[in-house]
Parts: C-alpha cells; sequence; structure tokens
C-alpha cells in the first residue's frame, strides 16, 4: 500500500492535502458543534476537570458560525504555510501545523475516553488527520524533506495554531452574536 502511495501521489499533491484534510475534520466539528453540545452538556459536564469547566462552560453557547471563524484563521494560515512549503521548500511552519494537529488527534481521543461519549470531531480525527499525518511525516522523512530534529524544532510553529484558535474564538465572540 505505501509503494502504491508513494508511486502514485506527489510530494506537492500530499502537502496540498493538508489544508483539505484539515477542513474536512473541522466541517464535521462546525456542522455538528451546536447538537453535540445540546445533546452531551448535562451529561458530561460533571467530568469535566474542575480547571476546564468554565472554558466548556462558554463553548457550550458557541454557535457554528462563530466556530467557523478560527476555523478560517487556521485554514487561510495553513495554506499559506503549505504554499510556502510546496513553493520555497520551506517546512518548518508546514511541519509545526501538520505535529500540532496529530497531537489534536489523540486529545479527541483522549476526550471520547474520559467523557464516555463520542467527542466532537473523533470521528474524522482518527480516520481522515490520523491517517493523514502518519503518511505524511513518513513521506517526509523518508525522502529526507525533514530530519526527525525538525520534528521538534517545528513545534514553536504548530504553538501559532492555539494562538490563532484563541483569538478567532474571542473575535468571533464580538462580531457574531449568540
Amino acid at each position: 500500500m505505501l509503494e502504491w502511495l508513494n508511486h502514485n501521489i506527489s510530494l506537492p499533491t500530499l502537502l496540498w492535502l493538508f489544508p483539505i484534510t484539515f477542513l474536512l475534520h473541522d466541517f464535521e466539528e462546525i456542522l455538528f458543534v451546536e447538537a453535540w453540545f445540546k445533546k452531551n452538556y448535562s451529561t458530561v459536564i460533571h467530568k469535566i476537570p474542575d480547571s476546564f469547566k468554565k472554558t466548556f462552560h462558554k463553548m457550550s453557547y458557541i454557535t457554528a458560525v462563530q466556530f467557523a471563524l478560527p476555523v478560517l484563521f487556521q485554514f487561510i494560515t495553513y495554506s499559506i504555510a503549505t504554499y510556502i512549503a510546496v513553493e520555497h521548500h520551506y517546512y518548518p511552519m508546514f511541519t509545526g501545523f501538520n505535529l500540532l494537529l496529530l497531537i489534536h488527534v489523540f486529545m479527541h481521543i483522549g476526550q471520547s475516553l474520559l467523557l464516555g461519549v463520542y467527542a466532537l470531531g473523533v470521528g474524522t480525527a482518527v480516520f481522515v488527520t490520523l491517517p493523514y499525518s502518519l503518511y505524511l511525516f513518513y513521506r517526509l522523512l523518508d525522502e529526507g524533506v525533514i530530519e526527525q530534529i525538525d520534528l521538534l524544532t517545528s513545534i514553536p510553529y504548530g504553538l501559532i495554531t492555539i494562538a490563532l484558535v484563541y483569538i478567532g474564538h474571542k473575535i468571533a465572540q464580538k462580531l457574531i452574536a449568540s
């Protein structure tokens, strides 16, 4: 299977699949965020660690449109990082963003286990993001595009994602009514 993928998917194509796989995952979250909180809030609130309850409560009022704004910020940033990687062969931002997204998969799995319910986004995280990320990092390392140390040194770029999401949610709360 790997041989077939390696032969049939060019590296630029593989890189450009990043913004697409990101959108597939986040569309699941956008489409179902409101319904998920309505269905699960009362069941899971007592399972949320005290240090996260205030944030979880605030998130329970988020609308799909409000959720979409930080996703848009991420998509634009990820598309720029992908362009830079493909056209200029500069990979730290691209690698950092993908590394954080891979870690994000395990956050979704952990949420499902902790809460005992289907966590919002876990399906596309496991069946889209995880396989894409594993194959992407395999290819980048196998073809010598990046080295293992680059995974560590790219982490600060990945942290930009956290800032984008935080800022995006703050702006969305101010601009878009609940």
